[in-house]
């Protein structure tokens, strides 16, 4: 009679378990979003007006192209940008939560201006918000149309594999992990049809190279990126892509006569 009621009460036990475990990290996951709100409310996006004539660059996107997550803004994609090239002046549009959509009315409101280079820093908000694969293929071909009229330069980034956030679990990151390679293979292939540069940030997790160390990678709330993290995104914009050559112009030599 023992085994039997063992195994009867199997199921159940198992059950509650699952629950339990549900329930944990659903609060796991609601005391990150809090942290991760503290960090947006916090973040300052990165501006300069820089020299007269010299290079000018947009930045647009989400809470990445804002510096989330990072000690300060000057940690920032941008910030870091205008350490390098100090007479440059960079125009911060990003915003915190962004999606496509929010991009393509960031790069829209540029009117009829002209910059040197455009960086995009996109996609996060689409794939955590579940914004429809058929929607994003029209939407991201406006963004660059949009984006390459105002510069010959346009850089593009997204995601990395946001399944493997330390953030998440399965079968959540599973789903997760899915969408975000389903979006940079959109992306790439877009940016390809527009000639602007993608820089590919996707992983599986055996070479991923974040979630190998997520407490030097990811800031306190476990989802944006660290100021670490920023400086290696930003090392791997400059190997591969032409930025510094979008930014540094010839000068223009003096002619004296007489």
């Amino acid at each position: 009679m023992q085994p039997r009621y063992a195994l009867q009460l199997a199921p159940a036990t198992l059950a509650a378990a699952a629950i339990a475990l549900g329930a944990w990290r659903a609060r796991h996951i609601v005391t990150s979003w809090k942290v991760g709100d503290r960090l947006a409310n916090t973040a300052v996006p990165f501006e300069r007006i820089g020299r007269p004539h010299a290079p000018r660059v947009l930045v647009v996107g989400d809470s990445t192209a804002v510096g989330t997550g990072a000690c300060r803004p000057e940690d920032s994609i941008a910030g870091r940008l205008a350490l390098q090239f100090p007479d440059i002046a960079i125009v911060n549009r990003g915003r915190n939560g962004a999606k496509t959509l929010d991009v393509i009315v960031q790069l829209a409101e540029e009117g009829d201006q002209r910059y040197d280079l455009v960086l995009v820093h996109v996609g996060g908000n689409d794939v955590l918000r579940a914004t429809p694969m058929r929607e994003l293929a029209p939407q991201m071909d406006t963004l660059l149309q949009l984006a390459r009229k105002l510069s010959h330069h346009v850089v593009v980034t997204t995601i990395p594999n946001i399944g493997l956030l330390p953030l998440f679990f399965p079968p959540l990151s599973w789903w997760l992990s899915q969408r975000s390679e389903r979006l940079c293979a959109l992306v790439a292939r877009t940016s390809r049809a527009h000639r602007a540069h993608y820089v590919d940030f996707f992983h599986h997790r055996a070479t991923d190279p974040f979630s190998r160390d997520p407490a030097r990678y990811f800031a306190e709330d476990r989802f944006h990126p660290s100021t670490d993290c920023y400086s290696y995104v930003y090392d791997a914009l400059m190997a591969a892509a032409p930025i510094a050559a979008a930014l540094t112009r010839p000068r223009v030599r003096a002619v004296h006569t007489g």
